[in-house]
């Protein structure tokens, strides 16, 4: 399976290593971790601990994948034997929290993090983000918000004074002030040290996940609804950032049929409806489909291929879901994907119409790839993804309880003498 020729020489090996960044225990400790939690075994130091893990109450009733990987990841943890809640910002119990872990990057958190620390509660963040010029200006929605975007990116970019920095830029000071930040790709945790000065030691890549429910997916249900199998599939919530139109424009005409399986992201009405516009007669737009909808798998099973030619993915919950079947894929280049999925996806510039086209026709009439479905169904599982967090809990809270055992050791000191 090849790829676009202005992007396989980028293309990294298909399994990333996600134990390379500092303050990562040996790899005989990391093993024995797992085999624990294979077994079901809680470090001793986690056995009692209480974790709320929060979402901006902003994303509270419009479920993207930063908020199915909330759900997931406290269903995974609590299959751990950890005590795991989902929480949100203005409503979490922080006097029944022992570890704060936020998902996505909001000025909502702020507070959250400032009454934590009062409260003597270690807090992490998986930040969810991702920064370029280009994905910043196309994925605004109107010309004020790609200026301001990008007047931020550069300010990020140019600042030299830390002061300034906390005084003006809710990221800066939410990244600096969180204990640890679990980034989904080395990708990202590149651009966290390079443009936030995160040091090193306070990050831990740990992977995006995927239901292993999709390697058994079914494609009658949704053969069955709609009469359709062979199509290419776009799924995602509608807005400038998925690049619905320029995939619909590329595709028009293309003599097969296309799905688009989302709804309008809030504020984004307008978008949704010139991708309407563009789309041609062979196009079928199928609207929100619940997460745990059958109707979901049915659809990676059916198409002949899955496209998310977005601005960015990290990379992009869908492919996982997809991959985990071995569906064959066509990903945006911007992101993560190609640390995800190396030579195993094929990938197209967000911009380039002509490549778009080209990509989708050839891989949705290419088989299922087993080598991609062993790829996600062994790296890229929820319960991999909660072991590779519970690595970063047991880190920050040790780390948490060093300076009461130091105080105590000194206390201690003092009374003998």
């Amino acid at each position: 399976m090849s790829c676009d020729a202005t992007s396989v020489a980028t293309v990294p090996p298909v399994r990333p290593d996600w134990d390379a960044l500092p303050g990562v225990r040996s790899n005989r400790a990391l093993a024995a971790h797992r085999y624990n939690a294979q077994r079901g075994i809680v470090p001793p130091l986690l056995q009692r601990l209480r974790v709320s893990v929060v979402a901006p109450d902003s994303t509270r009733h419009a479920r993207g994948g930063g908020e199915i990987q909330q759900q997931k990841l406290v269903a995974s943890l609590q299959a751990l034997g950890v005590s795991a809640r989902i929480g949100w910002s203005s409503t979490v119990a922080l006097d029944k929290t022992d570890l704060l872990h936020l998902v996505g990057s909001s000025p909502e958190h702020e507070p959250l993090v400032g009454e934590a620390h009062r409260r003597g509660i270690p807090v992490v963040i998986s930040p969810i983000a991702w920064f370029d010029w280009s994905s910043r200006y196309h994925a605004s929605s109107t010309w004020s918000e790609a200026l301001r975007g990008l007047a931020g990116l550069a300010a990020r970019r140019l600042a030299s004074s830390r002061a300034w920095r906390e005084a003006t830029d809710w990221r800066w000071r939410l990244y600096h002030s969180v204990d640890c930040l679990l980034p989904n790709s080395h990708a990202e945790a590149r651009q966290l040290q390079q443009m936030f000065r995160v040091a090193p030691s306070k990050i831990r890549v740990v992977p995006n996940g995927a239901d292993t429910r999709f390697a058994s997916a079914d494609a009658t249900i949704f053969h069955q609804r709609y009469g359709m199998r062979g199509f290419v599939l776009f799924a995602g919530r509608i807005e400038p950032r998925k690049n619905q139109h320029r995939f619909l424009r590329a595709l028009r005409n293309c003599g097969r049929k296309i799905v688009v399986l989302g709804d309008a992201a809030a504020g984004h009405e307008r978008y949704a409806q010139q991708c309407r516009r563009i789309a041609d007669t062979n196009t079928h737009f199928i609207g929100h489909v619940e997460h745990d909808d059958r109707l979901l798998a049915s659809a990676y099973a059916a198409c002949g291929c899955l496209a998310l030619t977005s601005w960015f993915e990290t990379p992009g919950l869908v492919a996982l879901e997809a991959g985990m079947l071995g569906t064959p894929l066509v990903l945006t280049n911007r992101g993560a994907t190609q640390e995800y999925f190396g030579h195993l996806a094929r990938y197209a510039s967000p911009n380039d119409e002509a490549a778009i086209r080209r990509q989708c026709l050839i891989a949705a009439n290419a088989p299922r790839s087993r080598s991609l479905a062993q790829l996600v169904q062994h790296s890229y599982t929820w319960r991999r993804a909660a072991e590779e967090t519970l690595l970063a809990y047991e880190r920050v809270v040790r780390k948490h309880l060093a300076p009461s055992h130091e105080a105590a050791a000194a206390r201690s000191t003092c009374h003998v003498g």
